[in-house]
C-alpha cells in the first residue's frame, strides 16, 4: 500500500466538508468555506484536482464542472494515517506505540476495547490458520 500523501490545511477542511456533505462542485464547495479563509473560487478548483490527482476524491463530469466525492472513507483515511504513523513496529518501539492507541481507544468509548479484544482474536486465528 502507498503511502498516505500529506495534506495542507485547506485540503483536510475539503476532504471534511465531503465526508460530511457527500459529493460536491466546486461552487458548492467554495460557498461552505468560512468567509475568514477569504480564498478563490479558482483556489479551491486547484485544491480538489490536487485530491483527485493524489486519489481521495473521485470525480464526475456534470456539464462543464466536475463533481466530486470521497475516493476512500473518513475511518479508512484514518486507519491509513495512523498505520503510516506507527511505521515498522517491532522491538521495544511497537510496544510504546500500541500501549498508546489502547490507551486512545479506551479513553475514546469503553465498547472500543471489546472490539480490540476481537480484532486481536481475529488476527491470531488469522496467523494461525497461515503457519498451519
Amino acid at each position: 500500500m502507498d503511502a498516505l500523501p500529506r495534506l495542507g490545511e485547506l485540503e483536510s477542511a475539503v476532504l471534511r466538508h465531503l465526508w460530511a456533505r457527500g459529493a460536491a462542485d466546486t461552487k458548492a464547495v467554495h460557498e461552505s468555506l468560512p468567509e475568514a479563509r477569504d480564498i478563490a473560487h479558482n483556489t479551491v478548483q486547484s485544491t480538489l484536482e490536487r485530491l483527485h490527482r493524489k486519489g481521495l476524491l473521485l470525480r464526475e463530469k456534470v456539464g462543464h464542472s466536475y463533481r466530486y466525492a470521497p475516493a476512500v472513507t473518513m475511518e479508512a483515511f484514518r486507519a491509513r494515517a495512523i498505520a503510516d504513523a506507527a511505521g515498522d513496529l517491532r522491538g521495544a518501539a511497537a510496544e510504546g506505540v500500541i500501549a498508546a492507541f489502547v490507551e486512545l481507544a479506551a479513553r475514546a468509548d469503553r465498547a472500543n476495547l471489546d472490539r480490540l479484544s476481537r480484532v486481536v482474536a481475529e488476527a491470531r486465528a488469522r496467523t494461525a490458520r497461515r503457519s498451519t
